[in-house]
């Protein structure tokens, strides 16, 4: 047995106080007459035996109260099995801060325990020990090793966040802080360990470490939230009906009805009724209907309903622009007077939704092409190295291109091309005559292009082809299909565009495509998809770089302010070849819309939501933790605090200490006060 502060031990030397007050109560005594006193012999002998033995026997729990209170002070214990209190220790505490945290257990908010459970921790070690914090927000002053006096001032200034990590990366975190530390080395894991935010399986283990887990229970009933929102199709139109889905989750015991509500621009612009099963998830359909271009901040919310616990993820944020023209560049072998007024022109010049150009290969600058959203190599005999490279840069960047071939080309070009474009096998030309047997329904596309497809359908004639094989590539789906197997319109998946190969010549010798209701419908679709698209939301502690436009030289001049609050700040600008990234390094973390602004001037926008891996409220119970536990590559180093959102003190201490017995010494002194009393009071 050892004593934690056995400087108390002195208090000791007030033994002397009972031993003396019994000394000088035993000198006192009383004159009493009696006429005969030869009667009072024998009395005197008995009261005199009683009494001192009365006297001795108080005298002798006096000084084991006063004993067991100096005990109680000193905080005896027994020490661990594996004591380390022999060198100092480096402790590093993990408080899991996140959304699920900041909800009411049995005796209070999670988080407010878990940081009393901290301070506790850390008063149980000596005052030259280290220590480490760490929060879900991974805060550059967090990483360091402080002092016991900054560990606690730390802990006292943690506050809930909107970042849920995996203890995984926790685990790394704390063990890089520790890695150089000599000595008895410690981490405490202070979570509701809740599922999403378990990857134990492929830690590195360091059996240095001593791993301790303080689970703590909430109280909530469940969760209904707004899962994910998605469009059906990406294009985007101003005064058009449009669709948005929305995923909601009931992670309740019993059925919920709600509202949706969607809000554009600050206004109501769309919502719905719906009803959820127990447990389950549905797909919300809310339409709507937008009447002007540019830029649309939205939001779609849940209302009139009880939600037991969360409100942050009732919520979904998500931006998107709509431009005014989609940009077409024909690009042909020579100029003649019907580029411009051909197939292609009447087509897109029609049209008011694209802005229609035509050049040859002689006048075209390389450097334009990214001004285009979509590209239509008509007729071209051969393509040039240079010129394959500017189109599979300007297609890896994001734009569409289409090639229609000409009837003499350049074959071995055009091989090398589609190989290292698309990995496409392309053959000679083919003039027998077939005609297109197969129309993809299913693809984007032509999704909602047709009411119903008839049986006998009149498809195009072809008189002339290229059979070509993209047996290379994963990302290639047939449009059509031609009576032998062959492709005749082929899409492909390029990095962040798309490229489509028709495999026949855009003329009327090759086929009747272009004067075919399908010429109309295919082109027309293709550039509809063409045109640019940015991510409808990003997710806080995730994304932290914005992917945008050319920006101006000026770089200090361009500004993100959220629309909502006074939050303005200068991101950093990383250029990689044509594409440029705006850099947040976690300067957001409130969900929300925000403004991109050149010279004070609103040039784009985009929105943040909060990580909705802390919307599940799935947690592991304390036995589910330990057969996880037993698992993973910790397993032997890690240990679990039962109770830790109960009788704190007690755990921690043990845990550190070893088996404490003090209030064991408080309860002997209080036995011992009432047996005094007792016997003051009844022996007479």
């Amino acid at each position: 047995m050892k004593l934690l502060y056995p400087e108390f031990l002195w208090a000791l030397t007030a033994l002397s106080i009972p031993i003396i007050i019994h000394l000088f109560n035993f000198r006192k005594f009383t004159k009493i007459y009696f006429s005969n006193i030869e009667l009072l012999k024998e009395v005197k002998l008995e009261t005199k035996s009683k009494s001192r033995l009365k006297h001795l026997l108080i005298l002798l729990i006096r000084l084991l109260l006063v004993t067991f209170l100096v005990f109680a002070f000193a905080q005896p214990y027994i020490p661990i099995e594996n004591e380390k209190q022999h060198g100092d220790t480096t402790v590093a505490v993990y408080i899991d801060n996140s959304h699920s945290m900041d909800t009411k257990g049995e005796n209070g908010y999670l988080l407010d325990l878990a940081k009393e459970q901290a301070i506790l921790i850390a008063e149980g070690y000596k005052a030259t020990d280290r220590f480490q914090i760490i929060t879900n927000d991974l805060e550059a002053r967090h990483q360091r090793l402080v002092s016991k006096d900054e560990f606690l001032g730390l802990v006292e200034e943690v506050e809930p966040s909107y970042v849920a990590r995996g203890l995984d990366e926790i685990y790394l975190r704390q063990s890089d802080a520790l890695l150089e530390r000599e000595g008895n080395k410690t981490l405490y894991w202070l979570s509701d360990f809740q599922k999403n935010t378990i990857q134990l399986d492929e830690v590195k283990n360091d059996s240095s470490l001593e791993v301790f887990l303080l689970p703590y229970q909430q109280q909530g009933k469940g969760n209904v939230y707004i899962d994910s929102i998605w469009f059906d199709t990406p294009i985007r139109k101003t005064a058009s009906e449009e669709n948005i889905f929305a995923r909601v989750v009931n992670k309740t015991d019993s059925p919920i009805e709600f509202k949706i509500e969607l809000s554009i621009n600050g206004g109501i612009q769309g919502f719905g009724n719906f009803t959820i099963a127990e447990n389950s998830s549905i797909n919300c359909i809310v339409p709507f209907t937008v009447a002007q271009d540019g830029m649309q901040h939205c939001k779609l919310y849940l209302t009139e309903y009880p939600d037991p616990d969360m409100l942050f993820d009732d919520e979904y944020f998500f931006s998107y622009n709509i431009e005014n023209k989609v940009s077409v560049l024909q690009l042909v072998e020579k100029e003649t007077a019907n580029d411009t007024l051909g197939y292609l022109g009447n087509l897109f010049n029609t049209n008011d939704l694209f802005r229609f150009t035509s050049k040859s290969l002689s006048k075209l600058d390389f450097g334009t092409l990214n001004q285009y959203d979509f590209i239509i190599s008509k007729g071209l005999t051969d393509i040039s190295t240079g010129l394959s490279s500017e189109l599979i840069n300007y297609t890896n960047q994001g734009g569409s291109l289409l090639v229609f071939p000409s009837s003499t080309i350049n074959l071995d070009t055009y091989k090398n091309f589609l190989q290292m474009l698309a990995g496409g096998n392309l053959l000679t030309l083919d003039t027998g005559s077939t005609k297109v047997s197969y129309l993809n329904v299913e693809h984007p596309i032509y999704k909602n292009v047709f009411d119903k497809i008839p049986d006998n359908v009149d498809l195009p004639k072809v008189n002339q082809y290229y059979a070509i094989s993209f047996a290379n590539s994963s990302g290639t789906e047939y449009l059509m299909n031609l009576q032998n197997g062959n492709s005749f319109l082929s899409s492909t998946k390029v990095n962040k565009g798309n490229f489509y190969f028709c495999s026949t010549p855009l003329t009327n010798e090759a086929s009747s495509f272009p004067k075919h209701a399908l010429f109309v419908a295919s082109l027309l679709r293709i550039g509809e998809f063409s045109q640019p698209s940015s991510t409808l939301f990003y997710t806080i502690g995730k994304d932290n770089a914005i992917a945008f436009q050319e920006i101006g030289t000026d770089v200090e001049k361009v500004t993100i302010k959220s629309t909502t609050e006074e939050m303005e700040f200068i991101p950093e600008i990383r250029k990689v070849k044509n594409e440029t990234n705006l850099l947040l390094y976690d300067q957001i973390n409130t969900s929300g819309h925000y403004n991109i602004t050149y010279n004070s001037n609103p040039i784009g926008g985009f929105s943040f939501n909060y990580d909705r891996t802390e919307s599940d409220f799935s947690f592991y119970t304390t036995e589910e933790l330990s057969e996880l536990l037993a698992k993973s590559p910790i397993g032997n180093q890690a240990k679990i605090i039962e109770g830790a959102d109960g009788a704190l003190s007690i755990n921690v201490n043990e845990l550190v200490q070893g088996k404490q017995y003090w209030w064991q010494c408080i309860l002997l002194v209080l036995i011992l006060l009432g047996l005094e009393i007792v016997i003051a009071r009844l022996w007479k």
